[in-house]
């Protein structure tokens, strides 16, 4: 928990990070528009490397409890939990404010494995890797937790394709294909039985 003062310096430094890039601004422009000291930042983060790992914190702990809430914890409607997740990061390339997945915009500013944010950044991704193997699970695409690795690594690898298509070309478009391939995917799935190529490890996601 962070005292009032500390709560500023994280929803302003949040908003800052993501709207103008984490390398772009500095303590300095987040102290004077929050209103609160540099000594004060400094005593709750540490540092500035601090501050970003426990803004990106907050958006992972925000996203977790909405997936989880609106998707996860709910009974999967017509096109199932699967093509949800992908409908709801569809609603988030529509705003026009929209500059890309945080976590993925940070990551392509924070190329230091060692810089405290990879972490939080490896921690999310690694969640939404495992909610997506649950969802294969409860929509029936997989049959067994190893069928559904595999189908998770897959919808993984089309998220991530989406946010790196986004990032680099600002093809909003891009959430839209990853959804139709998913789609497809699922639907042949409903079909005759398909296997997938083993895959080693989770994927990446934003």
């Amino acid at each position: 928990m962070y005292s009032p003062k500390g709560e500023r310096l994280l929803a302003t430094a949040t908003r800052l990070f993501y709207t103008e890039g984490i390398t772009t601004v500095g303590v300095d422009r987040i102290c004077e528009e929050s209103g609160v000291t540099k000594p004060t930042l400094y005593a709750q983060f540490g540092t500035k490397a601090g501050l970003v790992a426990a803004a990106l914190e907050r958006r992972s702990d925000i996203r977790r409890q909405s997936i989880t809430r609106q998707i996860l914890e709910q009974p999967a409607g017509p096109e199932g939990k699967v093509l949800s997740l992908f409908d709801r990061f569809l609603r988030n390339y529509a705003r026009p404010d929209f500059r890309g997945c945080p976590f993925t915009v940070a990551a392509a500013e924070l190329p230091d494995p060692e810089h405290p944010a990879r972490a939080v950044i490896a921690g999310y991704k690694v969640w939404l890797h495992d909610v997506l193997l649950r969802m294969a699970l409860d929509d029936g695409i997989a049959d067994s937790p190893a069928e559904a690795e595999n189908y998770a690594g897959l919808f993984s690898l089309l998220i991530d394709g989406a946010h790196a298509e986004m990032i680099t070309s600002g093809d909003r478009r891009a959430m839209r294909r990853a959804r139709d391939i998913a789609a497809g995917v699922i639907a042949n799935r409903a079909g005759p039985r398909r296997t997938l190529p083993h895959r080693a490890g989770p994927h990446p996601t934003g």
